[in-house]
């Protein structure tokens, strides 16, 4: 007979966070944290590459509200064309580009502070399945 399986036997997530301000993403980091989440945090494109291979790459990059578009999308593009299926959550308006809609939340109707966006990005992260 085969025990339960409980929450702490469930593999972990680890997401790279994106952020040019930390401030607004600390309340939601925190949070992440909390439900078991690993949580690196980039600032810039080297700092972003540097966390990603450092770490043997993450389930998910998360963009924080402030980041702009030619950042995101170079971020982005560069981390995908290690990983093409890398699942992208944006709080950021506009979203970057993401060739694929079905691994990519858009967050920004979400203060990533407020609990509707911390249910949202945790919703989007459990339906991720693990590679």
């Amino acid at each position: 007979m085969h025990a339960p399986v409980s929450a702490a036997d469930e593999p972990s997530i680890d997401v790279l966070t994106l952020v040019q301000d930390p401030a607004p993403m600390q309340p939601l980091l925190r949070q992440l944290r909390s439900h078991g989440i690993g949580v690196d945090v980039a600032h810039d494109l080297a700092g972003a590459r540097t966390l990603f291979f450092g770490a043997g790459g993450h389930d998910c990059l998360v963009i924080g509200p402030d980041v702009g578009p030619g950042l995101a999308n170079r971020v982005l593009e560069s981390l995908r064309s290690v990983d093409p299926l890398l699942p992208t959550a944006s709080f950021a308006a506009p979203p970057p580009h993401a060739p694929s809609p079905l691994r990519t939340a858009r967050l920004a109707a979400f203060h990533p502070g407020s609990r509707a966006g911390l249910g949202a990005l945790l919703r989007f992260l459990r339906a991720l399945t693990r590679r």
